[in-house]
């Protein structure tokens, strides 16, 4: 007969209790043995018993669950459609599949697919006395109490449907807070569940089984791409997904470089591409509605493949004597992940393999090779390949090994050993460092070492980041945590060096590429660590310069990551943060503040964030061939509102204190598009105010001085060429007044304006020469710049203190009438004055500045005297005496013009208003050269910096102008323009014809009477 054993009935009665007035539900379990003759009979009968009633309950929901068939003293189970095996079966039976084979005495249990695990966790209002003390367990108390907790729970729970078992966890203290699992053996509805929690209050559940989970069901390829799908039976809203890795730590997963988040319907997806091994483990979903949390879960299996860290020892077997054999040992290493690797090693060497050998968390795998001197290889090469069986596709990894064999080579140096020539010898980085060193051995010399070696903790932040990366985590939950362990990574002894700087700046812009892809923004509390390190970054220049191509041009992505991140901020403290190099501020526009730091400072027409650098100006690109030499200030508008990138940014900056005169200041932007330093949409404020910038944008600014003065062009031709007319003009007027002395000297007054006349003439013609000596100061013998400028300052102004003798004259002249100046008087006056003033100022001045001193009292590059700023230098103890006697002069100008203009009753009445007005202008012409009125432009030269355009150029130029042909003018106006003068020399010219005429016809004469 054939039984059919194990048709497993599931009861569901909801048992209806008098004294609590409720409903409760169980789920019974019963095995039928019944003879094959009847089974197709009594399975549909019982499947036909929708409703029992019996004693104070109701049967329902009778379900068929498994099916086994005796074989051989053995039961052959199989699970009906929407039943597995439970895991305990599958664990203790090996019954995991459909079909199993047991003993007769085994039950077979197959539970529903739909089946429902919640874990809740509720805190009843009453004081933990018993059950949150470990020790007082198995007491009466604490049993009784236990019992109570159960008790109440179970009457909650049991008007589930299909509630099965009820086990508690744990308890824990303060309140009675109870962590408990229920098992439904099938499903419920959302609904259902959100009635419930409300008659649960202080609790929070969460379900297992509600939520349909599909994902791969074997092992997944590195680099291959995936796909897990996430259903709940309704919309539930906002699903989030949590990656539980080897290490048993949850991470919240987003889109990132290997993730991206979809939503097709009740459907949620989660496409995985170029999957690498961090996807290892339990990915979760997981719905929140109200207090229940909704979750489905499924294993990700990735066959991994192995990081390979391979070496030889020794790097270069030496082969110098060629009937030497050398045995090489090469290793290579990976990290324990747990995959059973197939380990080869492909070589043409005889070897030995050795391991595998655990170190720490490493697995060592090691091979002998036997290298023949005689063969006279130059190379020989050993490649360990790894091979993971799991895999379908991508399931090997190498590492080739080359090893250079020693026949010419460069002599060991330090820990640096014997190098193969024109070979590259590599180590390891000392301590914890992560990386390798190298040094190449090339033209017969050992070469700069190259370290890519990066600190331990630092290399550590990187992976994290890595992770973020790749849309496992979310950045704003582990920012402070990175910011802090950046920042103390960048105070240790051993940061200082390209390759942690380097890594640093990396860091950062992964960091902030990630944030943007998480649409996070930076906020202010992360502020303090983020300028301590970029701080910190700084604190050796030196180091930012790259071994391999001896550039610093990591400081301008360094400058730009900043600046992103900036932008990428959202900040709202007005707390500036300062560091030793950095300092970083808010700036608002409402109060009108200046921020900035380092000598530096900015106002914008919109609240910006500033950020002041101490020292990157030493190691940015050169503006046209010129270092940087201050403060290097980034502006970026606060929280990113400006799309248009226009604002009106006001830059100060101490630097330009330091303009020498006539220099130009540029302000100047780092241009990304450009990639350059470029001062377009900047203003410079001028001489006026030199150390304002006015800017368009948003960037990093600076401010450089010109290597050169502005000069005015050709200025110098001008000059030279005035001179010379002068020069000649001088000669020319001293001739003629030599000519013309006795006939035009007839009373005092005529003497004192000539005498003056002569030795102004006279002064200004040396002067002139002096001028011209020293015209190429790189030319003269030693001493004679000294010389040459005691020489030019002491006629130039003996130039001018004639000129005041001579204003002296006119003055007298005009007020006192009829008191004449005497002669002898004059000439003591006029001598001290013109020559022994000139000469005690020049002394005075010589003295003061140190004798002489070059670069004191002169300039080397002019051959005069030294200009050091307003009122400061040399110079002035010319300008001074000059100006003073200039305006002196000017006055006794306009003495003669009031005079003109107010003439005498009896003048007057001879001379109508045109009159007047000639002789005005010919006052002015004729007395402005030899009064020195056309010096006054020297004040305004002195004013106005040759920046100023157009202005500057147009009195530089008329004062060269007028003053280069002073003697010129002198000429035309006191010695051809005087009509006396001109009488004079016509008269002498005359008188000597007429001479010359009366000899020759003497002679005629005479020859004609003896002739007769």
């Amino acid at each position: 007969m054939k039984l059919s054993k194990g048709i497993i009935l599931l009861f569901l009665g909801l048992f209806f209790k008098v004294a609590v007035a409720g409903y409760s539900t169980q789920v019974y379990w019963l095995e039928l043995e019944i003879e094959s003759s009847v089974y197709d009979y009594v399975v549909e009968l019982l499947m036909e018993q929708t409703h029992i009633d019996i004693a104070n309950a109701i049967v329902t929901d009778i379900k068929n669950t498994t099916d086994c068939t005796l074989k051989d003293k053995k039961n052959i189970c199989l699970c009906m459609p929407g039943y597995k095996w439970s895991e305990d079966m599958c664990k203790n039976h090996g019954c995991c599949n459909n079909s199993c084979t047991l003993n007769l005495n085994d039950i077979a249990v197959c539970l529903p697919e739909t089946r429902v695990s919640i874990n809740g966790l509720t805190e009843f209002n009453r004081v933990c006395r018993y059950l949150c003390y470990p020790s007082k367990k198995g007491s009466q108390d604490y049993n009784a109490e236990e019992k109570d907790i159960t008790d109440m729970l179970l009457e909650k729970f049991s008007t589930l449907k299909n509630f099965d078992s009820l086990i508690i966890n744990s308890y824990r203290s303060g309140s009675v807070i109870v962590d408990y699992t229920v098992q439904l053996m099938s499903s419920v509805t959302i609904g259902e569940l959100d009635n419930f929690i409300q008659t649960l209050p202080n609790t929070v559940l969460v379900t297992t089984g509600l939520i349909t989970i599909n994902g791969p069901q074997k092992a997944i390829d590195i680099g291959s791409s995936a796909s897990i799908t996430c259903t709940p039976p309704q919309e539930l809203g906002e699903v989030k997904w949590f990656l539980t890795d080897r290490q048993n730590k949850t991470t919240e997963i987003t889109n990132g470089k290997e993730a991206t988040l979809k939503k097709n319907d009740l459907k949620d997806i989660v496409e995985l591409y170029d999957i690498s091994g961090s996807w290892k483990g339990t990915l979760k979903c997981v719905y929140k509605r109200r207090s229940i949390e909704h979750t489905a879960s499924t294993e990700l299996d990735i066959a991994l493949l192995p990081e390979i860290q391979a070496m030889s020892m020794p790097q270069f077997p030496d082969c110098r004597d060629v009937n030497a054999e050398s045995v090489v040992e090469i290793e290579c290493k990976i990290l324990d992940d747990k995959e059973n690797y197939s380990v080869a090693w492909n070589t043409n060497l005889t070897n030995t393999k050795i391991g595998p050998e655990r170190q720490g968390n490493f697995l060592s795998y090691k091979v002998k090779v036997t290298i023949f001197c005689g063969v006279k290889t130059e190379t020989e090469n050993v490649m360990c390949i790894f091979t993971n069986t799991r895999a379908e596709k991508n399931r090997i990894r190498s590492q080739n090994v080359q090893i250079p064999i020693i026949y010419v080579f460069f002599e060991e140096e330090g820990e640096w050993p014997i190098t193969k020539s024109n070979y590259m010898a590599t180590k390891s980085c000392k301590d914890t460092a992560v990386g390798l060193t190298r040094r190449n051995c090339t033209n017969e010399s050992w070469k700069k070492e190259i370290s890519s070696c990066v600190n331990a903790e630092l290399h550590k932040v990187q992976q994290a980041v890595e992770m973020l990366d790749k849309g496992i985590g979310f950045i704003k939950n582990d920012a402070d945590k990175l910011f802090s362990e950046i920042q103390h990574s960048t105070t240790v002894e051993t940061f200082s060096s390209f390759a942690n700087i380097n890594m640093s700046v990396v860091i950062f812009r992964k960091m902030n590429n990630v944030s943007i892809q998480q649409l996070n923004r930076w906020n202010d509390t992360i502020m303090p660590n983020f300028v301590s390190s970029i701080s910190n970054t700084l604190n050796d220049t030196n180091a930012w310069k790259n071994p391999e191509t001896e550039n610093t041009t990591l400081s301008v992505t360094y400058l730009h990551t900043i600046e992103e991140m900036i932008r990428n901020s959202n900040l709202t403290s007005n707390v500036s943060q300062s560091s030793k190099n950095v300092k970083l501020a808010l700036c608002s526009k409402a109060k009108g503040e200046h921020c900035g730091g380092f000598n530096a400072s900015v106002s914008a027409d919109n609240s910006v964030v500033v950020v002041g650098f101490r020292n990157l100006h030493d190691i940015l690109p050169q503006y046209e061939g010129r270092s940087l030499e201050t403060t290097a200030l980034s502006v970026t508008t606060v929280n990113n509102t400006n799309k248009n990138n226009s604002i009106s940014v006001n830059l100060v900056f101490d630097y330009a204190e330091k303009r020498l005169r006539n220099h130009e200041m540029y302000c100047v932007f780092w241009d990304v598009n450009k990639n350059a330093w470029s001062s377009e949409g900047c203003t410079w404020g001028g001489a006026g105010s030199p150390k304002l910038c006015t800017c368009e944008h948003n960037s990093a600014f600076t401010i450089l001085m010109s290597r050169s003065a502005e000069t005015l062009p050709y200025i110098k031709e001008l000059t030279y060429a005035g001179l010379g007319i002068s020069v000649v003009s001088l000669v020319l007027c001293l001739i003629i007044e030599f000519l013309v002395w006795d006939t035009v000297v007839k009373s005092d007054i005529s003497n004192f304006r000539h005498a003056a006349l002569v030795n102004i003439s006279l002064c200004l013609l040396l002067a002139h020469c002096g001028f011209l000596a020293s015209a190429v100061p790189n030319a003269l013998p030693p001493n004679w710049c000294s010389f040459l400028t005691v020489f030019k300052h002491f006629f130039f102004l003996a130039v001018f203190f004639w000129m005041l003798c001579l204003s002296f004259v006119l003055l007298h002249q005009l007020i006192f009438v009829f008191d004449q100046l005497r002669k002898k008087v004059f000439l003591v006056l006029s001598i001290s004055v013109g020559y022994v003033c000139p000469l005690i100022c020049v002394a005075t001045t010589y003295i003061t500045f140190e004798n002489g001193k070059e670069e004191e009292y002169y300039s080397k590059d002019t051959c005069w005297l030294k200009y050091r700023g307003v009122l400061k230098g040399s110079i002035f103890s010319f300008v001074i005496p000059a100006i003073t006697i200039v305006i002196v002069n000017l006055f006794t100008l306009v003495v003669v013009i009031m005079k003109i203009v107010n003439p005498t009753v009896s003048e007057s009445k001879a001379r109508d208003q045109k009159d007047v007005a000639r002789s005005m202008i010919k006052t002015i012409v004729f007395l402005s050269p030899v009064l020195g009125i056309t010096w006054l432009l020297g004040i305004l030269v002195l004013y106005f910096d040759l920046t100023q355009k157009p202005f500057a150029q147009i009195v530089g130029y008329a004062f060269t102008l007028l003053n280069s042909l002073q003697g010129f003018l002198i000429l035309l106006t006191n010695c051809v323009g005087e009509k006396k003068v001109r009488d004079a020399l016509l008269k002498r010219f005359k008188s000597k014809q007429l001479v010359q005429s009366k000899t020759e016809s003497s002679t005629k004469a005479t020859s004609s009477v003896i002739m007769k």
